[in-house]
């Protein structure tokens, strides 16, 4: 993907985001008016829709820039049967089928293997950060009922963040053997 395409795809993130914003607010005017519980119904799915696009760009554009992530830290560390864990979940057979936000910040054209360690870092960060926001929704059950729509929704968009943590992990543990590798050749 090059510079071209990645901005179409931020573009259409962004259009989503306020496509299902306004479309809500049509929805609560019309239910205002209107009170039905199909309406009631798309006026919920389209909130919860609005809520988890403008959190995974706030989260991706915002925030991760503002990060300030040590790659060296215990919570990034490769933990006992990680490795293993990634074999049985086959992560090299399927790795590739996941799509990338922004490929060229992960290409060794343009990024030493330091720069890419933290890019790794931080995209895992956001992808954990957007699988806990995803139940925030859940909090919306009391104003409006409707618990179904607000479960659902906040389990599947955060089970969509688990491929994307792991693939992080799996890519980072390699990368730092790959660095591991190239500094106790160059001693």
């Amino acid at each position: 993907m090059d510079d071209k395409e990645e901005k179409a795809v931020e573009q259409l993130m962004k259009q989503l985001t306020w496509w299902s914003g306004g479309g809500m607010l049509v929805a609560m005017l019309w239910n205002l008016v209107y009170p039905q519980q199909f309406i009631l119904a798309v006026e919920v799915t389209l909130l919860v829709t609005f809520y988890q696009l403008a959190m995974r760009l706030a989260v991706g554009n915002w925030l991760e820039p503002r990060l300030k992530l040590n790659p060296a830290g215990a919570w990034f560390a490769v933990r006992p049967g990680e490795r293993r864990l990634y074999q049985l979940l086959r992560v090299k057979k399927w790795k590739k089928l996941l799509p990338t936000y922004s490929p060229a910040k992960y290409t060794v054209q343009r990024r030493s293997l330091p720069e890419l360690l933290v890019t790794m870092v931080s995209a895992e960060v956001d992808h954990e950060l957007m699988f806990t926001l995803s139940y925030l929704p859940l909090l919306l059950i009391i104003p409006f009922g409707e618990p179904a729509i607000f479960i659902v929704s906040s389990v599947l968009a955060s089970l969509v963040e688990v491929p994307f943590i792991i693939l992080q992990r799996y890519n980072r543990a390699r990368l730092v053997r790959l660095l591991h590798r190239q500094k106790a050749k160059d001693c």
